[in-house]
């Protein structure tokens, strides 16, 4: 019953941030890998990047929700991510419960868990790779407890380089396990337990193989190196996405984060239980990550559940002479037929998908067989290679290959209007698709270089009047543009 009332949080958040920019050129590389049979590495799908070499690195995560919206179209992709959420959290309450936990203090622990990975629900592939981790994490809690089941980590790892480079934690988290076991000692209320020789033989062979494994990919030895490149080559990329960078205290879920903080203070000052060292050595990362990079949030929901659910302790414990199974059972159908009943229809998933993707402004182009190169939002690239292909975006949200060329920091000079003209200039812009609302249309409607040809109430399009000069905004001009979108994002 307590896993059925966290399915349907969970439906409620998925129903609610369905739009995912990064969704539609999943599909297109899906479509094509489905139709081509062919794993692509170079780019030909934007203009200012073809050529590019790309290793897609979540090939496997895109098959799924390709299948799922060949079947029944946009319900498909609900479905599928709908159901990867669900057996994430599946397995965060079953840990919980495994640690000891109530029942009703595991279901508390898991909805903490959800509320902390909200910045990361949505149709994406990392989360295929965090069900990855969430099976990393009971492999090696069975292994813990009995002493079986390694063998399941190099085909978890092969499987998982294919999915997301989100292995490269799972490596982490294998690691910290394996060294918090190599030594034997009391620290205040930490503790470690030394492994024994046996097991300790069993867990680097472990290590080892899955490293071996890693390389059991299309790409080789350059998947296995791309979260080290993504660290040290893509600075940009993480400035300019939000998750990417720190957690916002003023935020909701910075405050949600900032809870967890005293939360785990209080526990330390309250409850007088001792901490294995392999728990403090993973919170204490999952921290870091969390609070470094708004994005490992969600990592952090699936660390933290299992070891504080047991410290909890809010409720009784578990009375099965007390429980009252009709109960549970209505509450359980009441679940099931709310699913059934507010699963949205497709026609509904299609009117969020048009509230924030320019489906009317691309048929305007079509219509009017407008060509040129064309500036288009970070956030509406996917969406351009999925429904027009025949429209080579800019700029899309596979930011690496932007990174490596220079395009995204031109995009930041245009989003922060440091001479954005010049930069259209720079790239021979000829038409500029962007959102009604933001600092660059302001600027365009007031510059004699360019002329609205559409506009609704999303989306307007501008097209060049005069040939590319080195025009240059006035200090006015940008003072007004900013002073007029201060309060925008």
């Amino acid at each position: 019953m307590c896993l059925f009332l966290l399915t349907a949080v969970i439906f409620g958040f998925c129903v609610k941030q369905f739009s995912e920019p990064d969704i539609w050129w999943h599909l297109r590389y899906a479509r094509d890998l489905v139709q081509l049979h062919t794993f692509s590495s170079v780019d030909t799908y934007s203009y200012t990047a073809a050529g590019s070499y790309r290793p897609n690195y979540e090939w496997l995560s895109e098959v799924p929700y390709y299948l799922g919206y060949r079947a029944a179209g946009l319900h498909g992709i609900l479905a599928v991510y709908f159901g990867v959420l669900v057996l994430i959290y599946a397995g965060v309450y079953y840990l919980s419960c495994s640690a000891g936990a109530d029942c009703k203090d595991a279901t508390l622990a898991t909805l903490l868990g959800v509320f902390l990975g909200v910045v990361s629900i949505g149709p994406r592939t990392l989360l295929f790779g965090w069900l990855s981790m969430v099976a990393l994490l009971l492999v090696l809690d069975r292994f813990r407890r009995a002493r079986k089941g390694l063998w399941m980590l190099p085909p978890l790892f092969a499987l998982w380089i294919n999915l997301h480079p989100s292995w490269a934690f799972g490596m982490v988290v294998l690691c910290l396990t394996i060294a918090s076991g190599l030594i034997e000692g009391e620290w205040g209320l930490v503790e470690a337990v030394k492994w024994d020789r046996a097991a300790l033989r069993k867990l680097l062979t472990a290590l080892g193989v899955s490293i071996v494994a890693l390389f059991l990919n299309p790409f080789g030895w350059r998947l296995v190196l791309y979260p080290f490149d993504f660290l040290f080559r893509q600075q940009s990329n993480t400035q300019f996405v939000e998750e990417w960078q720190g957690v916002d205290f003023s935020t909701a879920n910075g405050k949600l984060a900032l809870f967890v903080l005293l939360g785990l203070v209080a526990l330390n000052l309250l409850v007088r239980r001792r901490w294995r060292l392999d728990e403090t050595l993973l919170m204490a990362f999952a921290l870091w990550a969390a609070l470094s990079h708004t994005r490992f949030l969600f990592f952090a929901g699936l660390i933290f559940p299992p070891i504080l659910a047991p410290r909890i302790n809010l409720f009784p414990p578990y009375d099965p002479e007390l429980d009252k199974p009709v109960l549970n059972g209505i509450i359980m159908a009441a679940v099931v037929l709310g699913l059934w009943h507010f699963f949205p229809s497709n026609a509904e998933l299609q009117k969020r998908v048009e509230e924030d993707y320019p489906k009317a402004a691309l048929e305007y182009m079509q219509h009017e067989q407008m060509r040129g190169r064309l500036f288009n939002p970070y956030s509406w690239g996917g969406y351009m290679e999925w429904n027009t292909p025949q429209f080579k975006p800019f700029i899309d949200s596979r930011a690496d290959i932007f990174v490596y060329n220079g395009v995204l920091d031109d995009v930041k000079k245009v989003n922060g209007l440091e001479d954005p003209l010049a930069v259209l200039d720079k790239y021979r812009i000829d038409y500029v698709l962007i959102q009604r609302h933001r600092p660059l249309a302001y600027v365009l409607d007031r510059s004699s270089q360019w002329h609205a040809v559409y506009s609704d109430s999303l989306a307007v399009i501008f097209a060049r009047e005069a040939p590319a000069t080195k025009a240059q905004l006035t200090t006015g001009d940008v003072a007004a543009a900013r002073g007029a979108f201060c309060c925008q994002p």
